[in-house]
């Protein structure tokens, strides 16, 4: 038996939430190793994904040269690729942290700052949190936040609720929408508008509930991985939303969180897939 698993559509499809793994080297938080440029080309090509937004995983071990992989990537392939910063200021202090940040943007041209509380260890409204809203309010950028079962207490939603007020210029991206925090999010990306959701971890049920109680406008396609692509527009696909809800959440959402009118390729790059020697978890053989 075999079993193919395709997206057809015409639609241009922008994921936002990419790791790029470190080549022969695996992600010290999830073991996680293996999502390589070719990887992500190929699935694009597949899914009809015309961009996608690519970020270090949380427990890089040397998220500063994985900005500047990205960053080769935009260049060699524009309108395909795009950055996200992320680095621990609990490893790389506070001054240069700010100035990766301020380069990644300035320089590299990436169009977001990400707030990993799980593998960086730190609450959102700390005073360690504080340098990268304050970072993404001073360069214009959006801030992805870490929430989610997994990184507790760190990584609740609500965490966000006050940096959300102080910081209403910064718009924030839930990087996750799972149990048991999905009805938490849920319900302040609907009172707070500077708060979007993504699909990663979600399940269909959570995804359609975002969709009634915040609209198309506040939810966006998030896969995390090269190989998860197919399934998390399949979970879109399962929610029942109309073909103008579908456009607005998998092309217009993030082409307005992310300041990319105008910059997104389009067209899907041509690709063939490309194989992945795909590593999750530390459990020993």
């Amino acid at each position: 038996m075999t079993l193919d698993v395709r997206i057809h559509t015409d639609l241009p499809i922008i994921e936002t939430h990419q790791h790029l793994s470190e080549r022969y080297r695996t992600d010290r938080t999830f073991g996680w190793a293996g999502n390589h440029i070719e990887n992500i080309l190929g699935a694009m090509a597949a899914s009809h994904v015309v961009s996608a937004i690519l970020q270090p995983l949380g427990g890089a071990v040397d998220p500063l040269a994985v900005h500047r992989q990205i960053a080769e990537a935009m260049d060699r392939y524009p309108g395909h690729f795009f950055g996200i910063a992320s680095l621990n200021i609990k490893e790389h202090g506070e001054d240069r942290v700010r100035q990766e940040l301020e380069t990644c943007v300035n320089t590299f041209g990436f169009v977001g700052i990400k707030l990993h509380g799980f593998s960086h260890g730190f609450s959102p409204n700390s005073p360690l949190g504080r340098v990268y809203f304050e970072a993404a309010s001073a360069l214009g950028v959006p801030l992805m936040g870490c929430v989610g079962a997994h990184g507790m207490p760190f990584t609740h939603p609500g965490l966000y609720a006050d940096m959300a007020q102080e910081y209403p210029d910064v718009k924030i991206i839930f990087a996750h929408l799972d149990y048991p925090i999905a009805e938490v999010a849920i319900s302040l990306a609907r009172r707070a508008p500077n708060i979007y959701l993504s699909s990663s971890l979600s399940i269909p049920a959570y995804l359609r509930l975002a969709l009634e109680q915040c609209g198309p406008e506040k939810l966006m396609l998030a896969s995390e991985d090269s190989d998860s692509i197919p399934a998390e527009i399949a979970k879109f696909a399962a929610i029942g939303a109309t073909e103008a809800q579908l456009e607005q959440m998998l092309c217009r959402t993030p082409l307005e969180v992310f300041n990319l009118r105008g910059r997104v390729a389009s067209a899907p790059p041509v690709a063939a897939p490309a194989p992945m020697r795909r590593e999750a978890g530390f459990v020993a053989g």
